[in-house]
């Protein structure tokens, strides 16, 4: 029956916990009853279409899984190469994901995977545009005014004014994110009258 619904021989063996030559036996034995057998196989493994949760990809979830309770954290791609295929493989979940091509059962079994879904290059990014944020407010604070970046006094203020002027003209162009622009607001309040 699960033939027939579209699992492949490796699922079958993997599900009953059998051998796979056992499993292929038992289907050539199950063909001899029903010549159609195999081909309602074939319709109902096409119908799963390409993104269907094959073994090989359960097995993937599971080698995550047990790296998280391991480390405490995905693999990165630095390390041994069974890691960096590891980190590689969620790294391609992710951009499935954010392509929305990838299937909800997925995701469903993913999600025992903490933190699976952010990509790491764009927390670092949000994390050096706080950290700016942070300086800006430092430096507002402590001048009592906001940096330029023409006529600058230090070099400090030089990068801090180009990152301010940055956030003006993403601002302008509608390219600013809600969040950042949120932030600049609550942090310093009168930054979009100063350029």
């Amino acid at each position: 029956m699960m033939f027939t619904a579209g699992l492949t021989a490796r699922e079958i063996a993997d599900r009953c916990k059998q051998n796979i030559a056992t499993v292929h036996l038992h289907l050539r034995n199950r063909e001899k009853y029903d010549p159609d057998f195999f081909a309602k196989h074939v319709a109902a493994l096409e119908a799963r279409g390409p993104q269907r949760i094959t073994t090989k990809w359960r097995r993937r979830v599971k080698e995550a899984q047990d790296f998280y309770k391991a480390h405490g954290c995905l693999p990165g791609r630095a390390g041994d190469p069974a890691d960096y295929s590891l980190a590689e493989w969620i790294a391609e979940q992710r951009r499935l994901l954010e392509r929305n091509e990838l299937p909800r059962a997925k995701i469903v079994l993913l999600e025992s995977l903490p933190d699976w879904s952010i990509n790491a290059q764009t927390q670092e990014r949000e994390a050096q545009w706080r950290n700016k944020l942070a300086l800006l407010v430092d430096f507002v604070v402590s001048e009592q005014r906001m940096p330029r970046y023409r006529t600058y006094a230090t070099e400090e203020e030089h990068v801090l004014g180009v990152w301010l002027h940055n956030q003006h003209q993403r601002r302008t162009e509608n390219r600013l994110e809600l969040w950042k622009l949120e932030a600049l607001n609550k942090a310093i309040s009168g930054w979009r009258r100063c350029t």
